[in-house]
């Protein structure tokens, strides 16, 4: 008795290949634009200017494909004429090549402000800068898995942890602070550890949001409807006034 054959699996649409496609694409972006955060970083921090010319010398790259998937992405509107979730993708698609291009220029503007002068020995503050750049490098990855991935609760996770990067923010500020009362001289050097602290506290930011158009993707849900905004403090009110 002749067995009946299983069924082929589904071919993906066309389609759904694109979509894949577009997102190994962002993907692909997204290490170019985390690359430049870490080198970014490291330069500063060594104060070695060669590496920081190198991550100069990556805007150009970090421009084109912000440019190209740009295309890619606006033919396949066109071409496909998508709907429902190929549509809500290639929607966030177009903004998240805009935060991932923000991420990498941020990248550039740490490398940007580096100089090869010893910096004051301020520990405390380095190790808190430290902690910033390698939770927000592990953030952007985070957000480009759960984009690529599909996963909504992955994208989720991301705002526990902004809320931590925020706590170092601040921490950051009360330690510059706390110097510049100590050592006025060292005001320049402990502005750009200032301005370091701001560029990594944005990046996380950034990654927040390639979270949330990664839940709208998925799901079709907008932030304001599964994470209702904290209430804001600004932080004048989280210092203690100078007796």
């Amino acid at each position: 008795m002749n067995e009946t054959p299983p069924p082929k699996p589904e071919e993906p649409r066309g389609a759904d290949t694109e979509i894949r496609r577009l997102k190994e694409r962002a993907r692909e972006m997204g290490q170019w634009a985390l690359r430049m955060v870490h080198d970014g970083w490291e330069a500063f921090r060594t104060g070695n200017l060669e590496a920081a010319q190198k991550v100069l010398d990556g805007d150009t790259e970090l421009d084109r494909y912000d440019e190209q998937i740009e295309h890619e992405i606006i033919s396949f509107l066109v071409l496909k004429q998508p709907a429902a979730v190929d549509l809500r993708t290639a929607a966030a698609l177009l903004k998240i090549t805009t935060h991932l291009d923000r991420i990498g220029r941020l990248g550039f503007d740490m490398a940007r402000i580096t100089t090869p002068e010893t910096r004051p020995d301020v520990p405390e503050l380095v190790g808190v800068l430290k902690a910033m750049d390698q939770t927000v490098e592990s953030m952007v990855q985070q957000s480009l898995d759960a984009l690529v991935e599909d996963q909504a609760p992955l994208a989720m996770g991301l705002f526990v942890r902004d809320d931590e990067v925020d706590r170092m923010h601040r921490q950051a500020t009360r330690l510059v602070v706390r110097e510049l009362v100590r050592d006025p001289m060292s005001a320049l050097h402990l502005a750009n550890e200032l301005l370091v602290a701001r560029h990594l506290e944005r990046i996380a930011d950034n990654a927040c949001k390639i979270g949330e158009k990664t839940i709208y993707a998925v799901t079709g849900q907008r932030r304001s409807e599964y994470l209702p905004r904290h209430p804001y403090t600004p932080y004048i009110l989280e210092t203690p006034r100078p007796k």
